[in-house]
Order: structure tokens, then sequence, then C-alpha cells
């Protein structure tokens, strides 16, 4: 592991020699080296212009300052954060507090707008007291209909609860800095306010304030998030191709799509906090290289399908078919070496020969030994696989994987000659839902 990022790549079962004749060549890789420094040198290029705002998020004290003095006053006044937010304004979010969430010190987090299933609302309202809640609605624009029709809900029953003038106190709207519905809302209703960075696109957004205030209000650490992400981002622009684990993952995938028809990316943590990571990365590996158009406007239809899976609970539902189904995945685990608790099995049973060898062992060597198992069966029946390794699940380390992810899908935009920052197909459902609900004028 190279000692200044917190983590490392083992890609030897992506390849021929340890998985046959339906690997990879790791001399197409080789050759691919010229093209992968080539987009590392452009995606410099482009943080260095403004052109790829995310690069620069560890320097923007401003806002970390901004977000961590809100989140303290938060914190102080009230026990719960309701976060309503859709999509990259969303699941960001949803995914540090899974992961990160400290025992103490921190509100209850809470989230809706997601979707607007009304079971689903009446569910997570029934356990929120208003009075002792604060709301962070979350959009750019302030259209969005499933977050907005969440928030003209909730707002009406905190009114209801504790007045008209009094509600303001509780809302905090994370939007555009000058434009926009909701930026108009949080102007004449007095809310406090959060930037969304305009260089910055949703999926893109979990280290803005978008993601940081609700970690934050969690209890934290958003500056050691931000360390990881510049950590990655200056090992991605030291190291060349031939050394560099974030080239090599967007490489091979690219490789695996264009030689192989290898059209699906599976990523799958073994660590159950890291569940909600994959549904973060599939969001944005899927909206960000699933385009019609090349950046010439030539149609391509191009993109990878993302799976998020779970182990060990996955090797129960997902693995049959990643053995022996079809040649057309790339799956890639990530492996935690430390976890934060563990348990020794009590030694039991031993008349039963079929669970009395569990005895003595602990359940992360357990864990350990499944995944380096699958990884195994995986190569023996011939699919390719991969292994990102952290130490151990702490703010750094998953910021250290938001930035590894986030510049893997840059890269791979370049590869495959798209623009991996914009989102037309999901503009055109949304003209379609406002002209179906009756707004005017969009």
């Amino acid at each position: 592991m190279d000692k200044t990022v917190q983590f490392s790549f083992s890609t030897a079962k992506y390849f021929k020699e340890q998985v046959g004749a339906t690997g990879l060549q790791s001399t197409d890789l080789a050759r691919l080296n010229k093209k992968l420094n080539q987009s590392r040198q452009d995606l410099k290029k482009a943080w260095q212009d403004g052109s790829v705002g995310y690069f620069s998020l560890p320097e923007r004290s401003r806002d970390l300052r901004g977000t961590l003095e809100l989140a303290a006053d938060i914190k102080r006044r009230y026990k719960t954060l309701l976060v309503l937010g859709i999509g990259g304004s969303d699941l960001g979010a949803r995914m540090l507090v899974r992961a990160l969430q400290p025992e103490k010190g921190g509100l209850d987090i809470k989230f809706l707008g997601a979707n607007t299933d009304p079971e689903e609302i009446t569910q997570v309202l029934s356990g929120v007291d208003l009075k002792k809640t604060a709301i962070n609605i979350v959009s750019k624009s302030g259209g969005t209909i499933e977050p907005m029709s969440t928030f003209m809900l909730v707002r009406d029953r905190l009114i209801r609860q504790v007045g008209k003038k009094q509600h303001a106190k509780h809302v905090i709207a994370t939007t555009d800095r000058a434009t926009g519905t909701l930026r108009a809302i949080a102007d004449d209703q007095g809310y406090r306010t959060l930037p969304v960075p305009d260089d910055v696109g949703g999926r893109f957004s979990v280290l803005t304030p978008v993601g940081l205030f609700p970690a934050a209000c969690a209890g934290i650490d958003a500056g050691k998030l931000l360390r990881g992400l510049k950590e990655t981002r200056e090992y991605f622009f030291r190291q060349a191709a031939s050394a560099n684990a974030i080239l090599k993952f967007a490489g091979l995938h690219y490789l695996g799509y264009t030689k192989q028809n290898r059209n699906i990316t599976v990523l799958m943590p073994y660590a159950a906090r890291l569940d909600l990571f994959g549904d973060w990365f599939r969001q944005l590996w899927a909206e960000s290289l699933g385009k019609r158009n090349s950046v010439t406007g030539r149609e391509i239809n191009v993109g990878l399908t993302p799976v998020a899976a779970l182990g060990a609970t996955d090797q129960h539902s997902q693995v049959q078919l990643y053995n022996e189904g079809p040649q057309d995945k790339l799956v890639t685990f990530i492996a935690v070496e430390k976890m934060r608790n563990d348990y020794t099995v009590p030694v039991a049973f031993a008349d039963l020969p079929g669970v009395a060898y569990l005895g003595g062992h602990q359940f992360s060597e357990i864990l350990q030994t499944e995944r380096r198992a699958t990884a195994q069966a995986l190569a023996e029946h011939g699919k390719p696989n991969g292994t990102l390794t952290i130490p151990e699940i702490n703010e750094t380390s998953v910021g250290s994987l938001v930035g590894f992810f986030m510049i893997a899908t840059s890269v791979m935009g370049d590869l495959l000659k798209i623009d991996p920052y914009n989102q037309p197909g999901v503009e055109t459902g949304k003209q379609k839902m406002f002209a179906a609900l009756g707004r005017d004028g969009f």
C-alpha cells in the first residue's frame, strides 16, 4: 500500500495469467498507458482552469467553515436532522452517515425526499418530533419534484406545530448561491442557506456542503473527509499510469468494455457499513457514463451498467450469476483490513462437525476468508475480478474512496470521449413530469 494514500489495488485476477483465456491482456493495459497518462494530464489542466470543480474542494475553506459553524449551531438546538434530497443531493449524505456516524456526539439523521411514496413519508415522519428537528432541504434549482413536494408537506406540518415565524429557524436550504426557486424561497422566508457549488454536479457533490453538512451534524469530521480527497488527488496527479491504481481501474474497465463487451461493473464491499457506498457509486457510474453522444456530437450510445453488491450477503444472491453466468462483468471487491468491532465465535457443538469448526474464529477473519474465497472462485470460473483495500473505515479512508471513484469516472469519460458531467437523459424525463403535473413555463 502506498503510504501516502488510504488504499491499495490488487489487479492480478483481472488478467489471463490467473483467470485464463477469458481474462484481460496485461499487455493491452500496458499499451493503454500513454492514453491513460494523457487523461491524467488533461484532468490536471481541467482542475487548474476550474472546469472540473471537485478537485479543488479541499481548498474551499470558506464553504467548509460556514458548513461547520452552521452544523455546530444546529447540534446545540436540535435532536434530529431531517434531510430532504434526491440523487446526488441524497445518496452521498446517506452513504457518509451510514459508513461513519459515531456512536455518540451527533444528531439523529433521517432522510426523505428521494421518493414520493406516501407510505415511506408516513413511516419516517411518525418517528420525528418536528419541534426538536432541523430540516435540510437540498436542491440546487428548487424545481426537483420529489424533495420539494416533501418539503412543502413537512414545512406545513412544522408551521402548524411551531408557527410560521419560528419555523424558519428550523430550516436550512442547501441550494444555488444566487438563483433558482429554492434560493427565492429561502430569501423570502429567511432560511439559513449553504451553497451548492456552480462547478460541481450533483453526483460529484458529496464532499461539498450537500454531503458535509449532514455529515458534520452526525458528528463526522468533515475536514478529514476532505483530507482523504486531497491525498487521493495528489496521488493521482503524481503517479504515472504504470503505478496508478485509479488509472488502472479505469483502464481495465475501458478494455473490458471495448474489447470483451464487459458492460457490467460490479462493486462489492465486504463491510456492511459500506453497503450504501455501492448505491452512491451506482449513480456516479451510470449517470456519468451512459451517454448517447460523444463530445463531438456523434451518436455512440455508450455506458457501463453498475451493480451494487454486498459481501458476504450477496454471495448467497448474486455470486451464482457471477460464477456461471455470461462473460459481461468485471467485479471489484472492497476489503477492510481492520473493523471497528470484532467478536470470536464461541466453541460449541463439538459433536457436530458442520459447525464445530467455526469455534475460536473471529468474525472479521471469517469475513475476510469469504471475500478471498469468492475472488478465487470467480477466477477459477474465468471471471476477472480485483480488490481495493483500505486499512479501516474512517473519515480519511472514505474520503479517499470517494476521490478514487470520482476520478476514475472522469478518466472513463475521457477514454470513452463523452461528457461525464452532464445528464441530458435525466432532463428529458423531468420535462415530461412537469408537463404531466401541470407546471407552466418550463
